[in-house]
């Protein structure tokens, strides 16, 4: 896992230096927050974002990747079932165990300086599903 994640984490940095090397030099300049300093910054950020990352147990990933698989399907069915309510607070229950856990602590800590200089989105809130019956959502997949 640790591989993968250090190749997708690779693979995106590759990507945005990539992207922001090839463009022509008058579009460059025209380009807000972006001055070198600026790029330095982003690169050093992601650098150590990338270091923190690997702190994540990737077995508590492994593992919550694997009730999320079983969780999807009992919505499901729950869905189909019409027990919208009770799909509903099981959603919120697996969300706020993740949100709890600590590997998405250290995911958000990890993340944090790039959200902050907005060099990457912050992740959705888990406490906004509340707001959403989790079978519409599954609906529209």
């Amino acid at each position: 896992m640790k591989t993968i994640l250090k190749k997708n984490i690779l693979k995106a940095s590759l990507f945005l230096l990539i992207s922001f090397g090839m463009t022509t030099p008058s579009y460059a300049e025209n380009m807000s927050g972006l001055d070198t300093p600026n790029m330095r910054d982003m690169i050093a950020q992601m650098n150590k974002m990338q270091e923190c990352l690997m702190q994540v147990d990737e077995n508590e990933l492994l593992n919550y990747q694997s009730e999320s698989n079983q969780l999807e399907n009992e919505l499901n069915t729950l869905c189909k079932q019409g027990k919208r309510e009770e799909a509903q607070s099981k959603a919120v229950a697996f969300g706020k165990k993740i949100t709890n856990s600590k590997a998405f602590k250290t995911i958000q800590s990890c993340t944090k300086d790039m959200e902050k200089n907005q060099f990457m989105p912050s992740p959705p809130s888990f406490d906004e599903l509340e707001k959403y019956n989790i079978c519409d959502q599954l609906n529209k997949q």
